[in-house]
């Protein structure tokens, strides 16, 4: 290459060899700017013909005078040009170079798979490759709303914005040293993912969650729950971990009977004590409650009719062996019925059921009455 004319887009060259190979050249490499046309340092005529002939030989302007040394790619097929008043065999007059006014710009729109962005905080990167740019061009789009804990979940994202691709728009500027660079990136698949959108996931994730599974009866731990999920799986990342925040998580995203006894039971459950769960018949939260006498252990069901406690004394055993008891008698209760269990109780300790009497009532507020009921036998 002699020389590069940005502002006609137009490529200087001379032949260095007439007769290359396929492997002494790179005939896919990209160029790094627009080329309109393509002028050649006078051409060597025998050689030059030589090698065209195989084609057209009849047909080629073999005159020294109009051998053609210009050729426009702004056509189709390209068209040869004879340059008037050739320059001597040996030499070619090169334009001086100017000085650009600016940067060159153009604007470029893409598809990219969304299983090819990185989800980061505060937005999304991402890179794709642009004709006449040797490198791929890296972007950033901006969204607020967006953490880096999302990024295993972006087939989430995906399904909601019911497409495998984003398009992104962008502005490719050539820089005065020729380096490309882009501007202004927008996507307006990445401006719909907002609050509202994260909210909806968080919900079906919860509904997800509380899915009862009937086949285990046990008592689980946060720990025990969160097992089931993989690191990456957008439970882990959209709810809080198991305890207080997510049973707030479930009453803000779903409509449940007794909401105001769980909210209530949630603000006596003793601080730094771990929540325990139920799965079996459906989802629920064994709370702790440290009385002056005894220990009680509240067993309260999403959209229950009743709320179960168990008191054992003090003096009976420590909280962890009152814990590991109540754990085999909820595993009975599971396994027996609640009516059955009801009906037969044979706990050794202290049992009690307090209904939720008018929870649905548009007239009579029931929950002062169990609230009561709750509390006088917390001793």
């Amino acid at each position: 290459m002699l020389n590069y004319e940005r502002e006609t887009a137009t490529l200087y060259i001379s032949i260095l060899n007439y007769e290359a190979t396929a492997d002494e050249y790179a005939p896919y490499r990209l160029a790094k700017a627009e080329i309109k046309t393509v002028v050649f340092k006078t051409l060597d005529r025998t050689k030059f013909c030589a090698q065209m002939c195989y084609y057209q030989s009849g047909n080629l302007p073999l005159s020294p005078q109009i051998l053609p040394t210009k050729v426009d790619l702004s056509t189709e097929p390209f068209v040869f040009h004879k340059i008037p008043h050739a320059p001597a065999q040996d030499s070619v007059d090169l334009p001086k170079r100017t000085i650009n006014k600016g940067p060159q710009t153009k604007t470029v729109q893409v598809q990219i798979p969304i299983a090819d962005l990185t989800i980061k905080d505060g937005g999304v990167k991402g890179s794709f490759e642009e004709y006449g740019v040797g490198h791929p061009l890296s972007f950033t789009i901006v969204n607020q709303h967006l953490l880096k804990e999302f990024h295993p979940i972006r087939d989430f994202f995906a399904r909601r914005l019911r497409r495998k691709t984003v398009e992104v728009t962008a502005l490719l500027k050539f820089r005065a040293d020729g380096d490309p660079e882009l501007c202004d990136v927008q996507s307006p698949q990445i401006d719909k993912i907002d609050e509202g959108m994260i909210q909806v996931l968080r919900t079906n994730l919860v509904h997800g969650f509380i899915r009862a599974d009937k086949t285990d009866k046990r008592l689980f731990t946060p720990e025990d729950l969160m097992a089931n999920y993989a690191e990456d799986a957008p439970e882990r990342t959209l709810l809080p971990p198991p305890g207080i925040d997510l049973l707030r998580e479930i009453l803000d995203k779903k409509a449940v009977r007794n909401a105001a006894h769980l909210t209530h039971l949630s603000n006596v459950h003793e601080r730094g004590q771990k929540l325990q769960f139920v799965v079996c018949p459906c989802f629920g939260f064994l709370f702790f409650i440290r009385g002056e006498f005894m220990h009680h252990f509240v067993l309260e069901l999403l959209n229950s009719h009743a709320t179960y406690i168990w008191s054992m004394p003090k003096e009976s055993g420590t909280l962890a062996e009152h814990l590991n008891y109540l754990t085999t008698e909820i595993e009975h209760l599971n396994s027996l019925g609640r009516s059955n269990y009801r009906r037969m109780n044979t706990f050794e300790y202290c049992f009690r059921v307090i209904n939720h009497d008018s929870v649905s009532s548009e007239f009579v507020d029931g929950f002062p009455r169990w609230k009561a009921r709750l509390e006088e036998g917390l001793v």
